[in-house]
């Protein structure tokens, strides 16, 4: 492995001079610079970025907060994705991920502030968007840069979002021109995720110029058999919907199956994200709102390590 100590001795300069070249230091001249870096190259020199950080007090990693919740949430093909950017944007810059993720709102903040004081972390990716976040109030306690994907909760705050609300509206308009649907039901989880609440919003918007009847279903946490059993039982007693849209696709898969096998209807759904094997699972009535969570992700590391920008907005589609 080429070492500095190597670059140094070829180039006729002490160890310090190589280094402060590489590092842009402004006391060598540009002359220097060029000649150390072109060699660097020539040898094939790679930097040591965690032992460079470590000395400068900071990790080259990143971390990523998932929601408090579950440990299952770490499986949310959602989520995966949105990993799968933000690792796709940080292999050219050397950095990694370092995942927070716990059962409670007070395990997480542990947890968080774990990766700030012991690994060292000053970059983090909050993989959702809360009002009064407890883990954004030690964010900035701790002077630590972050970023959060979703809406954002105050002016100063750094973002990566799809337009939801303008999202739900289209998927409201998609459903009564494609599939002229005259009473419709918009199904979700967490209001409080402020995404979620748009696509609501959105979608309400439409249903109202259309002056089409619509409701509204939460669905709350418990155990799938007797979640199944609620959901089963309000469907049934909503003969008259023709157009189903859920705020994701967990939803979606879940409210498909029922129409299927227990009530055997077939009722025009459409899901926000696309899981590309839930494909396999749902009919030729159902469309997805494609969010491309991957672009997200990526978006989120410029955003967080670029100090010119403060936000991306990512397009989404309509498709099969």
């Amino acid at each position: 492995m080429v070492t500095i100590r190597d670059i140094a001795k070829r180039a006729g300069v002490s160890v310090s001079t190589a280094s402060r070249a590489l590092n842009n230091h402004p006391k060598i001249s540009q002359k220097t610079k060029d000649k150390i870096k072109a060699l660097a190259d020539e040898m094939g020199y790679r930097p040591n970025y965690n032992a460079k950080n470590l000395t400068n007090g900071v990790s080259n990693a990143i971390g990523v907060v998932f929601p408090p919740g579950e440990m299952s949430l770490a499986t949310n093909p959602f989520y995966v994705d949105i990993l799968m950017g933000i690792n796709r944007e940080l292999r050219p810059r050397n950095g990694v991920l370092s995942v927070a993720i716990a059962n409670t709102v007070a395990e997480l903040t542990a947890n968080v502030s774990a990766l700030i004081t012991q690994g060292l972390i000053r970059y983090f990716v909050l993989l959702y968007s809360k009002k009064n976040d407890p883990i954004v109030k030690l964010l900035r306690e701790q002077k630590v840069d972050y970023v959060v994907i979703g809406d954002p909760n105050s002016e100063d705050e750094n973002f990566v979002n799809n337009n939801n609300r303008l999202a739900g509206q289209k998927a409201g308009e998609y459903m009564l021109h494609k599939f002229n649907a005259k009473r419709t039901l918009f199904v979700e989880s967490d209001p409080e995720q402020g995404y979620e609440r748009q696509r609501r919003l959105g979608f309400q918007e439409a249903m109202a110029t259309a002056k089409v009847p619509t409701e509204v279903l939460k669905v709350t946490d418990q155990g799938q058999l007797q979640l199944d059993d609620a959901v089963a039982q309000f469907l049934m007693t909503r003969q008259t919907i023709e157009g189903i849209v859920t705020t994701d696709d967990t939803l979606g898969v879940m409210i498909y199956q029922l129409l299927w096998r227990q009530l055997d209807r077939d009722i025009p759904l459409i899901s926000f994200n696309r899981n590309r094997p839930n494909d396999l699972l749902m009919g030729s009535s159902v469309r997805f709102v494609e969010l491309y969570p991957q672009s997200m992700g990526a978006a989120a590391v410029r955003v967080l390590l670029d100090p010119e920008k403060r936000s991306e907005i990512i397009p989404f589609t309509i498709e099969r």
